[in-house]
């Protein structure tokens, strides 16, 4: 099982210190970098202790780091943010036709029937309109 949350190792703490000089920031700028109210996760996260994995993940990111190597002993099953973001090789026309069979009988039932306002009951959309041949 995946741990939830993630620490820095020594050697990864003291890298990622080295970055956060190089940017120049303080603690509330990665903290807003990050999109944290606090700054109690980057202080967490610089003293070695536990921090939530997708924090822990960002601020690697921020820092320009590879968050496996700060990390200590980094879940081998967990996919990066990296492999998240890879798009994925289906054709979209296939996707779209397979979700339509699928959800056809909730669409049918949602979008099929109107309710006019001058009608008492409903009505299905091939009642609406009417073909109409001209010669």
């Amino acid at each position: 099982m995946v741990k939830r949350s993630l620490q820095a190792s020594l050697t990864g703490i003291q890298e990622a210190k080295r970055a956060f000089v190089r940017k120049g920031w303080t603690q509330d700028n990665l903290a807003a970098e990050v999109n944290l109210k606090t700054r109690q996760p980057i202080w967490r996260f610089f003293s070695g202790r536990p921090v939530e994995r997708h924090t822990f993940i960002e601020i690697c990111l921020i820092l320009e780091l590879n968050w496996r190597e700060i990390a200590t002993n980094p879940p081998a099953e967990f996919l990066g943010l990296e492999e998240y973001t890879q798009p994925s090789v289906l054709d979209i026309d296939t996707l779209v036709q397979q979700v339509r069979s699928q959800r056809f009988d909730k669409i049918q039932d949602q979008c099929g029937i109107l309710q006019l306002l001058d009608i008492s009951r409903p009505v299905a959309i091939d009642d609406i309109y009417i073909n109409v041949r001209v010669l």
